[in-house]
């Protein structure tokens, strides 16, 4: 699937996919925007399209203290991160988050090179031995309610999930949750769904306000430095 690719179609999908991290209860989000953005045919074309838009809506949110950042470019879409630099900073440095990263090759002392590899293991992730060899581009094996490509384990803790939760998915695999919202619970099941109620809300609020006539600029949050 290939949508437009404006600024109002961005602006759209980031009120849909990250009210949260707008209104300052997350510090990161990450959507799929459809499009075949691989490096073949005239993807390039749509790859500047995205870019443009993307410079819009930033310098919309910028300040309220939120960045946009396409972390891969896909076959079956731009994999685009709204954050809040200080906080994902700050949770990223938190122990919890630090210590498991830092085991797996991050280099957590700094928030651009951690985003670095994480983009560059979410372009890798699932693609057949030819392409990892090669560098030749071929379709995702996606389905039509998203990617079907790999996630690493450890993309929880750049979403700002509970460090238990997102350390409870890797033990177990993603198996053997107590439930599933916006990500798979594996401990404090009652906060967690309180969470999800609180965002459900969020996100129907920003939605209408959006759908009234607010911008991205009037919908960001500004939280206290």
């Amino acid at each position: 699937m290939t949508r437009t690719i404006d600024e109002a179609t961005l602006g759209r999908a980031i009120v849909r996919h990250c009210s949260p991290t707008l209104a300052g209860l997350k510090p990161a989000s990450l959507f799929t925007f459809p499009g075949d953005f691989s490096d073949h045919g005239d993807s390039g074309a749509r790859c500047h399209d995205l870019q443009q838009a993307i410079r819009v809506c930033a310098r919309q949110i910028e300040p309220a203290g939120l960045s946009i950042h396409v972390l891969a470019w896909r076959s079956c879409g731009a994999l685009v991160y709204v954050y809040r630099a200080d906080e994902l900073t700050s949770y990223l440095t938190d122990p919890r988050a630090a210590h498991p990263l830092a085991r797996i090759g991050y280099r957590v002392d700094s928030l651009d090179a951690c985003l670095e590899t994480l983009g560059a293991r979410l372009s890798s992730m699932g693609g057949s031995a030819r392409r990892k060899a090669t560098g030749a581009s071929e379709p995702c094996p996606c389905a039509q309610d998203g990617c079907c490509r790999d996630f690493p384990h450890e993309l929880g803790f750049f979403l700002g999930y509970p460090y238990a939760d997102v350390e409870g998915f890797i033990a177990h695999g993603g198996r053997d949750y107590l439930a599933v919202g916006p990500w798979k619970v594996y401990a404090n099941l009652e906060g967690a769904l309180a969470t999800f109620a609180r965002f459900r809300r969020c996100a129907d609020e920003l939605r209408r306000a959006h759908q009234s006539g607010c911008g991205l600029m009037q919908l960001a949050v500004a939280t206290p430095r």
